[in-house]
């Protein structure tokens, strides 16, 4: 079960007490997946959503709030995501009233129109904007979170798409009024609003509110820097040990020189006890050399210097 599918569920599993809430999570539900069709002059409404479970839970939505019910349930095949698509059909005479009643249908001129404003009288609350704005993420929002398995350039992602310009920008606006910022772009036909830091989703999922999600979020996110601060430590190491050996092999390299030119016995006695001590343990670090010698790390450095200086005058 992916992370996004625990979301979902778990905006599902929240029991809508109010009437005027239920409605306009039902109103963000369709206007993020539902599309209007005509058959024979009659109206008709499908709503598309990703899983037979959450397709269930809108038809109890639809029966509870406008004493409807869903006869027509399709499945079809998603080529894109390779996953099926539950497709609910809302037809007959009681459409126009359901598409009314969500402000999805609304009069212009004396003629029926669709309302491409999102935002109205449903969601002037607090609690019904933040629930027609779960409904809208329900069908037409995703989230992908990096695991242990993707590569590193794989990172936080959560999306809103619309088919609109106007309603993606009202929408990203009404989330910035509760401190989430998110930005907009257009993907061929659709215009996305879209987030790429985890702290931005954690708010986000905190705005719907879903406090499971938030916490799984929270969990990935420390494991991951606590992850990183341990590979940072693991290449900081390795960085440490390839220049400990490139010095060492450069130090032996020079006390060979000598040895070969002037010979080590042409060396004041503190600096040979040092290049010989170099060229038996190689791969002594400073400090373990330092200690073998009985001399400081200083010191011992400042010496293994001194018979580089002498080599490159040879």
């Amino acid at each position: 079960m992916s992370f996004i599918d625990d979301v979902k569920r778990e905006i599902f599993s929240k029991n809508l007490k109010e009437k005027h809430c239920r409605t306009a999570f039902v109103a963000g539900l369709v206007r993020g997946s539902g599309s209007l069709y005509e058959t024979d002059g009659q109206l008709g409404l499908e709503i598309k959503l990703p899983s037979e479970e959450l397709a269930s839970y809108v038809i109890t939505y639809l029966k509870n709030l406008f004493d409807y019910d869903v006869r027509e349930v399709a499945v079809s095949e998603d080529r894109l995501n390779k996953r099926d698509k539950f497709i609910l059909s809302i037809s007959g005479e009681r459409v126009e009233e359901i598409l009314r009643a969500l402000e999805i249908l609304t009069e212009s001129e004396g003629d029926l129109a669709v309302n491409l404003k999102f935002y109205g009288e449903l969601t002037k609350k607090e609690c019904c904007l933040r629930a027609f704005i779960r409904g809208l993420f329900v069908s037409a929002g995703n989230c992908t979170l990096p695991t242990e398995n993707q590569n590193s350039s794989t990172g936080y992602h959560l999306e809103l798409a619309f088919s609109h310009y106007t309603p993606a920008l009202e929408t990203s606006e009404k989330l910035a009024q509760f401190g989430v910022l998110t930005k907009i772009t257009r993907r061929r036909e659709s215009f996305i609003v879209y987030i790429k830091s985890a702290e931005e989703i954690k708010d986000f999922l905190a705005f719907l509110p879903t406090p499971i999600a938030v916490l799984k979020l929270t969990d990935l996110i420390i494991n991951r820097e606590l992850s990183n601060n341990s590979n940072r430590q693991k290449n900081c190491d390795l960085g440490n040990v390839t220049k400990q050996v490139e010095a060492s092999a450069k130090q032996i390299e020079a006390i060979d020189k000598i040895e070969q030119t002037i010979g080590l016995d042409s060396l004041k006695e503190s600096d040979m006890k040092v290049a010989v001590a170099r060229k038996e343990y190689p791969d002594d670090t400073l400090t373990e050399l330092a200690e073998r010698l009985n001399v400081t790390k200083s010191c011992l450095n400042h010496k293994l210097r001194k018979l580089v200086s002498i080599a490159n005058e040879l």
